[in-house]
């Protein structure tokens, strides 16, 4: 198969431990541009997120952000796809917000925000890694009730951050009826976006833009987050540091995202037919 789309993960697959893209994936992406290749990122961060990386990907024109809730082009400086929350589900996750201390982290119209009391201690919810980042690229916010009230239509994806495993377990089940996509990621993260809405939806949608055939697709990822895009795509890459849940569904196996990992998968998979 000769695949046209690869679309990568960031934290854990693109990113290396200290949240870097190495020059060894730099070149690669490159390359494949050179190729007519299409390099796309696949997320769970927001746009604003993303910024202070794209001097590193300027060969990269599409991005699935905020796991599959928007596809934007940096190109055109344009959404081609964006999903909101139903009023109803806000209310829930916010009634689930207040049920114990945890820390909530809300995604919309290309910036994301958190409450500026939990920003500096993100140790306590086990999120203590993206302190540094997570300060300087998302933005405070005084009173959760007051923001959700005054965007109830705008809200594309909701993180809730835990304490403990256990805590995100009470989470879950409390929103057990909410009809909306779930995925536990880190120690005690818990992901919510809208119905339907998965990092697959952002690729189909791509896919679509780009009049691309779905099984001409690679995906590289490592986390749940990573799931349902990789059971769509043409070929699944788990990174040798996924969770085996990942690597149980992966079509082929890469090294880890401290040793080009994604370097791997670009020449050895995306490249390797267009020579």
């Amino acid at each position: 198969m000769v695949y046209q789309l690869i679309a990568l993960d960031m934290d854990g697959t693109l990113l290396n431990s200290q949240f870097k893209i190495t020059k060894g994936c730099q070149e690669a992406i490159k390359e494949a541009s050179d190729l007519h290749k299409i390099v796309a990122i696949s997320t769970g961060r927001s746009l604003t997120e993303m910024r202070p990386y794209l001097d590193d990907l300027k060969d990269v024109r599409y991005l699935i952000l905020e796991s599959g809730a928007v596809v934007y082009d940096l190109k055109e400086a344009k959404i081609l796809y964006q999903k909101t929350f139903q009023p109803s589900d806000i209310y829930k996750i916010h009634q689930a917000y207040l049920k114990q201390d945890m820390m909530i982290h809300i995604f919309m119209n290309g910036y994301s925000y958190a409450t500026k009391e939990h920003m500096y201690q993100m140790d306590k919810y086990q999120m203590g890694k993206y302190q540094e980042t997570f300060v300087h690229n998302n933005s405070g916010i005084e009173n959760v009730d007051e923001f959700l009230q005054t965007h109830l239509y705008e809200i594309e994806k909701v993180n809730l951050y835990h304490q403990s495993p256990q805590l995100r377990e009470k989470s879950i089940t409390f929103l057990n009826d909410l009809d909306v996509t779930k995925a536990c990621v880190e120690v005690s993260s818990l992901e919510l976006s809208p119905k339907g809405v998965h990092k697959g939806v952002g690729l189909v949608h791509l896919c679509e833009e780009l009049q691309i055939p779905i099984n001409q697709t690679i995906v590289v990822g490592d986390s749940h987050n990573d799931k349902d895009i990789m059971e769509i795509a043409g070929l699944a890459v788990a990174m040798d540091n996924a969770i085996e849940e990942i690597k149980a569904i992966a079509d082929e196996v890469v090294a880890d995202c401290d040793h080009d990992g994604v370097k791997e998968a670009i020449e050895k998979y995306l490249i390797k037919g267009a020579d």
